[in-house]
């Protein structure tokens, strides 16, 4: 599914459910050690899809720990973005010479719980979301927003914030 929206030089891989037994590096598992199971299940699962999806730049299996700030720490030369919520993981990742960034989201089907539009949407942003509910309900139209907005942070946040 991901890999039909993403550009051509985007390596995907994505799972709709979790595998108990893969295998993470030490940096990684030590990263969950104190994390409550299904974190750790998601966790696990997303840096299967984040090496499968390097394993399509030729790229061999690496820890993936996240560095400052919980960003996941890519390979010298290769941008990504991770990305999970219920039932879905997806990794993307592209080569550094050919993208300055990748980034991606992913969230249910829901709207978002009270409160939060108010902290992550400018007073123009609400306005639309509430006129584009007013035409449809099929979209939850702040949850929409939410991920975009998660997308885009996502995109410009290694370029705020690179890691050593």
């Amino acid at each position: 599914m991901i890999e039909d929206i993403l550009p051509a030089d985007v390596m995907s891989a994505e799972a709709f459910d979790d595998d108990a037994d893969i295998h993470l590096f030490a940096e990684e598992r030590a990263a969950v050690a104190d994390a409550v199971p299904r974190r750790r299940r998601e966790f696990s699962t997303v840096r299967r899809c984040a090496r499968a999806a390097l394993g399509e730049l030729g790229i061999p299996p690496v820890p993936l720990p996240p560095g400052r700030h919980r960003a996941p720490q890519w390979p010298v030369g290769v941008v990504g973005s991770m990305a999970h919520c219920s039932g879905y993981r997806a990794a993307a990742v592209a080569r550094a010479s050919r993208l300055h960034s990748v980034g991606i989201d992913a969230e249910e089907s829901a709207p978002l719980p009270g409160g939060v539009l108010d902290l992550v949407a400018l007073p123009t942003e609400r306005d639309l979301v509430e006129r584009l509910g007013a035409q449809s309900d099929a979209v939850p139209w702040d949850r929409l927003l939410f991920s975009c907005k998660g997308t885009v942070y996502k995109s410009w946040f290694p370029s705020l914030f690179p890691c050593p």
